[in-house]
């Protein structure tokens, strides 16, 4: 056995906050508990500590859920720890996996940290691989069997070891694809640097001769500077000389021009000041013409002032009479206001006085007519006293007859107000009933639209529903059709793939594929495929083409078919017991193979095997087929338990597929059609429904118009009845009293006629006392009416003489403001006469300035005229100065430029000079003197100096960057001939030739060889003087990758011979696997369900590394096409019969089985219970459970509870052995 699980220890891991230890021992481990209570932590805890594989049945996308989160009593922890101990033979391995809150986590194995990777490769060392067959979780066991034939595969890998290959091939193919994408990266480098290499030895040797033809021209500059610099020299002496004589002529020229200067300068500085003193003379004429001009200006302005002022003086005058006069008439006025208004003060005190005896007059009155109420009521009283009980009556009845007299007349006048009120009110009456009606039809209609609406509604879900029915019935039915067309489509792939490898050449007269030429039943299709196994996909052939030999070339599986009939089978032996009938019987054969159906070969079927031994023992000419497919041939073949589903099964499969397919299609297109309906139907209810809702919003704006038109005339009935209410409770106040009083009335009349005499004494007084209190009452309403009229009549003179005092107050405040202003008009015509007479004297004052003004310019006009007379005399002379300046000015000038002309020539040798010495510098870094020593130095023998260069045809080419022609071979077309990474070849050298001795050399020669080699260095585009070491480094760059390339190569081969090693071994193992894995399979389908057919099959047999692998299993007495239709138990059984079929090939050292039979019924339980009980000491089972009788078959059992929430407590059950043996100690 390899390892298994010793131990499992956990802190903070899930629901187990405290630290648990659990021991796990050979054999099978139940754990029991109620759901919730943290079983299946334990499993995750397991899977946890391997690594983390298959993070799924962790149950926790992220680390944090596994730590453990706290509950009401407990804080939640920040560090998850398992720690899983696995034992075998001769170790043990301890693997610890610890996870921080802050997401930090750490694996361990056997105490030293190490990678995830590391944990991996050792378990698979110990053959517990990645893909983690042996844990099925909770769910998982029922859809095993439905799950993508890659994902079975991957099961069988496992098991077969190639998963451990196939991880080793993936890590070789991506060092494969890293290497070979190096090897492209490089090579592209190696290009680029094998440019770059011989780009950079062109441009070494085009440095080379750029430095000869640098240092030539450096030497023919030299010399030329030499030569160049003796004659600058010479002339510089020559225009010295010339330039000092100059300088001393110009001297001369000079001093003459200065004494004539000084002259001119003393004639100039006589005219300046005669010109000057003209000058001011004439200012001061002007001045004076000026000054009298501005002063008649003065006085011209000074004289309109003072008609102004005389003008508004006059104005003033005029505005205060006006305003006297408007004085005057508001005096008038005002007497007149406060006349009128001493008239109406004393008409106001009469009316106070007449107001004053009114309101005696009505108090009186009012007195006088309570008076008379009091005497009524203390007259009422005495009679009421004196009849007591029996004349109470009549008392009332002779007051209430006066009060029902006034009453009448009061409501007689509140009726005709009343009826008045009533008929407006009718109106609006009859105007809110039309609305009403309108309302209530309106109503009617929303009410009808809202029914219709919801009738529509109830239409339109009732569509929507059978819309959404046909379109789920529409999905299901696809649904079947896609299926059945999946399972027709791989059934033809395998079809295709059988006939493509028996192929057989066509022959003339063949009639086709035997299994296209028949068709049976299902079940008698296997057993035709029984009986011809292969030779169902030959080609059937009449067995006279062939009479004259096999065509040349010809290949492939032929069935001969003769045109004579075989002999008959016995009649005899067809109606023995236990015969079935001849396999003939059971097809029905095409048109083209009907003719010769007699002369195909045929088997009689039979029930056992044993029945065929006696039929062929009786008839050994014939061929014997069972019902169970086992079959004995003419020659005593006999092949048992080999029945299998053939090339006419398949056919059968695939025509009944074909027919479900079509009947789908039949199927979905009435149910298209059903849908397009409803969806109309929809779409007209939908339609109707938004015309009703539109008519609804029109009959719902109606409704709140006519609605707003009620509330209106409600508003206006509201302020009628307001009006009826006042006259209304007036009158209803009446009508009550009056019917209060007919009752008491009717109440006294018996009483009334025994007392009559009585009574008719006391009404009489009762009368008369009323009609007095009528004429008191009558009075006082007079005399309140007038009084109220004198009122008003006081009330009137009372305003009027208010507004005559607002008018009195206002015409004072218009005569305050008039004298006011007259003031103000007097003071400025007293300001304007004052004016006037200030400006009488200062225009006398101006006039006297005006007269002086004209004599003093009089006499300053004399003296100008002298001064002009002096000028004009100073003028001439200074003409004649002027004369004899310019002349000695332009003997200067002469004298000057010739001077000049010399400097110019003098600087220009100078100038020569200097650049001279730059040029030298720029070119030469020499000054002047280093090139005269060196002038000196090489007028002395100097030995001769030779210099070669290249010739001048070479140098045109490679002088610009081009290649020559010689150097084809180490150029691009060069490149492809050469191997990689070899040295071009050599140059041929041209022969050079020597410079000329530059003492033999003329100027000319000099300059047109400078000239001549200058040009030939301009012809180098770019140099890069440092081409010669940058070509070295190159060049050992490139020989270093060039070796790089070819280990790359080297690496390339021997991981594409790792790969094919490793595919070989992988299929080979993998279909070894495969083989014993279908066998177990079979052998284990068949002991779980006492019978049926089960098989494990690639989906492509020619690609064995890639293929998806299908299950097909079909329980006894049943024909399942697909596993989907199997039940849960049937499910549950066949994935459990291929999960031990792994373990049979491969067994596992451990199994987690998280409640992998609650599908199981008690019968396939104890099947499966058996099955594990027989493997139970190859693997380690720890299964995960609620059922009992797994429980019994447990060797030990833990059980979980929560006695806290989220907190898992184990607790162990000890089971006594046989014989009385306890069990291992499994607390910890």
């Amino acid at each position: 056995m390899s390892m298994i699980i010793k131990k499992l220890e956990l802190q903070g891991f899930k629901s187990f906050a405290e630290r648990t230890k659990i021991a796990f021992h050979p054999g099978i481990t139940a754990i029991v508990g109620p759901n919730g209570t943290g079983k299946s932590n334990l499993v995750d805890a397991m899977l946890w500590s391997l690594g983390g594989h298959r993070q799924k049945t962790v149950r926790g996308d992220r680390t944090e859920e596994v730590i453990f989160s706290g509950n009401a009593k407990r804080p939640a922890l920040s560090m998850a720890d398992s720690v899983l101990t696995l034992t075998g033979e001769d170790q043990e391995l301890t693997i610890s996996h610890r996870a921080f809150r802050s997401g930090e986590s750490e694996y361990r194995m056997n105490g030293k940290t190490v990678r995830l990777k590391d944990i991996q490769d050792e378990l698979w060392k110990h053959a517990i691989g990645g893909s983690e067959y042996f844990v099925i979780e909770q769910g998982a066991i029922g859809t095993f069997v439905t799950s993508k034939p890659t994902e079975k595969r991957l099961f069988i890998e496992e098991a077969a070891g190639t998963a451990y290959y196939k991880d080793k091939k993936r890590q070789a193919q991506s060092k494969l694809d890293s290497t070979e994408q190096n090897l492209i990266r490089l090579e592209d480098i190696i290009i680029e640097v094998e440019k770059a290499k011989n780009s950079l030895q062109r441009q070494a040797q085009a440095a080379n001769r750029y430095r000869r033809l640098r240092e030539r021209v450096r030497e023919l500059t030299s010399h030329h500077y030499q030569r160049k610099l003796v004659v600058l020299e010479t002339a510089q002496s020559e225009a010295a000389a010339r330039h000092e004589a100059g300088l001393k002529a110009e001297q001369e020229a000079s001093g003459r021009l200065r004494e004539a200067e000084k002259a001119a300068a003393s004639g100039r500085h006589q005219l300046w000041d005669l010109e000057k003193a003209l000058k001011d003379g004439q200012e001061r004429v002007f001045a004076l013409k000026s000054q009298a001009a501005r002063a008649e200006s003065d006085i011209e302005r000074e004289t309109k002032r003072v008609e102004f002022f005389e003008e508004t003086k006059k104005r003033a005058q005029a505005d205060r009479d006006e305003l006297l006069r408007d004085v005057l008439v508001l005096t008038r006025e005002i007497e007149e206001l406060k006349g009128r208004l001493a008239g109406l003060e004393e008409d106001l005190g009469a009316k106070r006085t007449v107001a004053a005896a009114a309101e005696a007059a009505l108090n009186e009155a009012v007195q006088a007519r309570l008076g008379g109420a009091q005497e009524v009521e203390r007259l009422r009283d005495g009679y009421f006293l004196a009849l007591q009980a029996l004349t109470e009556n009549k008392n009332e009845s002779a007051k209430t007859g006066k009060e029902m007299e006034l009453l009448v007349r009061q409501e007689e006048k509140l009726a005709a107000q009343l009826v008045e009120q009533d008929g407006l009110l009718a109106d609006i009456d009859v105007r809110a009933a039309a609305l009403e009606r309108e309302l209530g039809e309106r109503r009617e209609v929303r009410q009808g639209l809202v029914g219709r609406a919801e009738e529509i509604k109830a239409a339109l879900g009732a569509a929507r529903a059978a819309a959404e029915d046909a379109q789920r019935r529409l999905e299901a039915l696809k649904a079947r059709r896609d299926e059945s067309a999946y399972h027709l489509q791989a059934l033809r792939r395998i079809d295709e793939k059988a006939r493509e490898e028996a192929r057989a050449d066509e022959v003339p007269g063949g009639l086709g594929i035997l299994a296209d030429l028949v068709r049976t039943s299902p079940e008698n299709a296997r057993l035709f495929d029984a009986f011809w196994r292969e030779g169902a996909r030959s080609r059937v052939v009449a067995a006279e083409e062939f009479l004259g030999g096999v065509p040349e070339g010809l290949r492939g599986s032929y069935l001969l078919v003769p045109a004579a009939a075989r002999p008959a089978v016995p009649a005899e032996l067809l109606a023995r017991p236990g015969v079935v009938g001849q396999l003939k019987g059971l097809i029905e054969a095409d048109d083209r193979l009907r003719d010769r159906l007699a002369g195909l070969e045929d088997a009689v079927i039979v029930s056992s095997v044993a029945e065929a031994v006696r039929a062929w023992i009786e008839h050994p000419g014939l061929n014997f087929l069972t019902t169970a497919g086992d079959l004995l041939l003419a020659s005593g073949l006999l092949r048992v338990g080999q029945k299998a589903e053939g090339a006419v099964a398949l056919a059968a499969e695939i025509r009944r597929l074909e027919g479900e397919v079509a009947q789908a299609e039949a199927e979905t297109a009435p149910l298209v059609a059903e849908l397009d309906e409803s969806i109309r139907t929809i779409g007209a209810h939908e339609a109707d429904l938004q015309g009703v809702r539109d008519e609804l919003d029109r009959t719902e704006r109606v409704i709140e118009d006519r609605e707003r038109d009620r509330r209106y005339g409600l508003g206006e009935a509201d302020k009628v009845r307001l009006t009826r209410t006042v006259l209304g409770r007036e009158l209803e106040n009446l009508r009550g009293e009056k019917e209060r009083l007919g009752e008491a009335l009717r109440g006294a009349e018996e009483s009334l006629a025994l007392h009559d005499g009585e009574a008719r004494s006391l009404k009489d007084r009762i009368e008369e006392m009323e009609r007095a209190q009528a004429g008191f009452v009558a009075r006082a309403a007079d005399l309140e009416r007038g009084f109220f009229e004198t009122r008003s009549g006081l009330d009137l003179v009372q305003e009027k003489i208010n507004g005559l005092g607002e008018q009195l107050r206002a015409a004072e405040k218009r005569k305050e403001a008039a004298a006011a202003k007259i003031e103000a008009l007097e003071a400025d015509a007293r300001r304007s006469e004052e004016d006037q007479v200030r400006l009488r004297g200062e225009i006398a004052a101006l006039r006297e300035s005006a007269k002086a003004l004209a004599a003093d310019r009089a006499q300053a006009e004399t003296g100008l005229s002298a001064t002009d007379d002096a000028l004009r005399a100073a003028r001439a002379a200074l003409e004649e100065l002027e004369a004899a300046v310019i002349s000695g000015r332009k003997d200067e000038e002469a004298a000057k430029d010739e001077r000049v002309r010399h400097e110019i020539h003098k600087a220009e040798v100078d100038r020569d000079l200097v650049n001279l010495d730059e040029m030298c510098w720029q070119e030469l870094k020499k000054t002047l003197t280093e090139l005269r020593a060196e002038a000196k130095t090489a007028a002395a023998p100097a030995a001769e100096t030779e210099a070669e260069e290249e010739a001048e045809e070479e140098g045109e080419g490679e002088e610009n960057g081009e290649e020559p022609a010689a150097a084809a071979p180490d150029g691009e077309g060069g490149e492809a001939a050469a191997e990689p990474g070899a040295a071009p070849a050599p140059k041929p050298r041209r022969l050079a030739k020597k410079w000329r001795p530059l003492a033999e050399m003329t100027d000319a020669d000099v300059e047109a060889e400078l000239e001549e080699t200058r040009e030939a260095i301009a012809r180098f585009k770019a140099v890069n003087l440092m081409a010669e070491e940058e070509y070295a480094e190159q060049k050992t760059r490139f020989e270093f990758l060039s070796g790089q390339r070819q280990d790359l190569r080297e690496s390339i081969s021997s991981t594409e011979e790792a790969i094919r090693k490793i595919d070989e071994e992988s299929k080979t193992q993998f279909l070894r696997a495969l083989g014993e894995v279908n066998k177990n399979f079979q052998d284990l389908f068949g002991s779980l369900f006492k019978g049926g057919n089960a098989e494990v099959k690639l989906l492509e047999p020619d690609n064995p590394l890639e293929s998806g692998v299908e299950i097909i299993a079909q329980p006894p007495g049943k024909r399942v096409s697909n596993l989907s239709l199997l039940s849960g138990g049937e499910k549950s059984l066949t994935s459990l019969a291929f999960l031990f079929a792994l373990f049979r090939y491969r067994p596992s050292p451990f199994c987690f089985l998280d409640e992998v039979d609650a599908a199981l019924d008690d019968v396939n339980l104890s099947r499966f219970l058996d099955l594990m009980k027989t493997i139970k000491h190859q693997t380690q089972f720890i299964i995960i459970t609620h059922n009992y009788k797994t429980m019994e078959v447990a060797d030990y059992i833990y059980g979980t509870t929560m006695a806290e929430p989220n907190m898992t407590r184990l607790l162990s059950v000890k089971l006594e052995r046989k014989g009385g043996e306890p069990p291992p100690d499994l607390a910890l």
